[in-house]
């Protein structure tokens, strides 16, 4: 049995065993072409997660298990949910520009009311969206949900 020792080796573990259980649905019996793209984020994230339980297994910081980390990571949890749930409606180019800003601004150091700040994280929400439209819809011509605009 392993032995978690704190939160992120509990990730890591969880995050091993999402990639694992995409790769092989990938790979079993599924057309190579059509799932080129679930299979590199499938072995990327499989990949991430055993460096980061290497890299903690590897610490000597024992003290991270409290409960203080679920209070920092629900609010992104909770855009992930809305991003999710409205999707459909709004497409996913506005959506993503949303929830992406949101997480900007949840976790940015600066605080919202900096007109500067929020300027430059709106800023950075949209090179992001051009950057996601770039590569799904001409790129890999990918067709995602449209919605308001598109």
């Amino acid at each position: 049995m392993i032995n978690l020792k704190n939160i992120e080796q509990a990730a890591a573990v969880y995050a091993l065993i999402a990639a694992s259980v995409f790769a092989f649905l990938s790979f079993y019996g599924t057309d190579g072409e059509t799932y080129l793209f679930p299979r590199i984020i499938a072995v990327v994230l499989a990949l991430m997660s055993v460096s980061l339980l290497i890299a903690n297994w590897s610490s000597k910081n024992d003290n991270r298990s409290d409960s203080g980390y679920f209070a920092e990571i629900w609010p992104g949890m909770v855009v992930g949910l809305v991003f999710l749930l409205v999707m459909e409606d709004l497409g996913f180019y506005v959506s993503s520009f949303f929830a992406f800003l949101a997480i900007l601004l949840l976790y940015g150091v600066r605080p919202i009311t900096d007109i500067k700040a929020l300027i430059m994280k709106s800023s950075a929400a949209l090179a992001f969206m051009a950057i996601l439209y770039f590569l799904f819809w001409n790129g890999l011509n990918v067709r995602t949900p449209t919605g308001i605009l598109f």
